[in-house]
């Protein structure tokens, strides 16, 4: 089963186990999301993002610099441990970790999670690759993928016993918008997703066929010249 298969099975037995009310809530955000021109907005294919400073399991600032220890760097960024299509993705990113790592590209997954939820994360989905948090989503801001959750979201997220407050550290109400960014050494980046329905994502194997067809034609560059 892909992942978007596994995600869509999760959507709907969760649709329909909640009130109307409650998903058109849901529905609305995707919408707002939507209708804000963030994928216009936001960094794109091309450009360079900064080496910030991210925050590791324990506890340790660690710039992200650090982490381009290969010829490409893929961030993930997802909302947090609550939300179970994010920790479906970041599983499907770990069983590929060696596919990607024949490619000579490394992984990170950052939220703004405080250090010993991220940990948690970590363990409870068997993860490998570095997890980090971003504290108060300023990396995120940066790239222009973080928005405010509206009063309606914020009443509905209490009901369901999400305290962002409490797991972010802050009181912004803030998330990102799950997305995947592909860097190389130089900080540029090469390759975006971002997914405004927070119930879609892309494919892993996906990213790795684009990484394996920008291996096989920088061969084809190298031999001709």
């Amino acid at each position: 089963m892909t992942l978007q298969e596994q995600l869509v099975q999760v959507s709907e037995v969760g649709f329909s186990r909640i009130p109307k009310r409650i998903a058109q809530v849901l529905r609305n955000v995707i919408k707002e999301i939507t209708s804000s021109d963030l994928q216009e907005k936001s960094l794109k294919v091309g450009e360079k993002i900064t080496d910030t400073k991210l925050i590791d399991v324990s506890g340790k600032p660690r710039q992200l610099s650090e982490f381009l220890d290969q010829k490409y760097l893929i961030l993930n960024f997802y909302r947090g441990s609550w939300c179970p299509y994010c920790n479906m993705e970041l599983r499907a990113y770990e069983s590929l970790k060696d596919d990607f790592q024949l490619l000579e590209t490394s992984i990170i997954g950052i939220s703004i999670e405080r250090p010993t939820i991220t940990s948690q994360t970590s363990e409870k989905n068997t993860l490998s690759f570095p997890m980090l948090c971003d504290e108060n989503a300023q990396f995120m801001k940066s790239l222009g993928i973080v928005f405010t959750l509206n009063d309606d979201l914020k009443r509905e997220y209490a009901n369901f016993g999400i305290d962002l407050k409490q797991i972010h550290n802050n009181l912004n109400y803030e998330l990102p918008v799950p997305g995947v960014y592909i860097i190389n050494r130089n900080l540029e980046i090469i390759f975006r997703n971002l997914n405004e329905n927070y119930m879609t994502r892309l494919e892993p194997k996906d990213i790795l066929t684009f990484l394996e067809e920008k291996s096989e034609i920088m061969k084809i560059q190298e031999s001709i010249i």
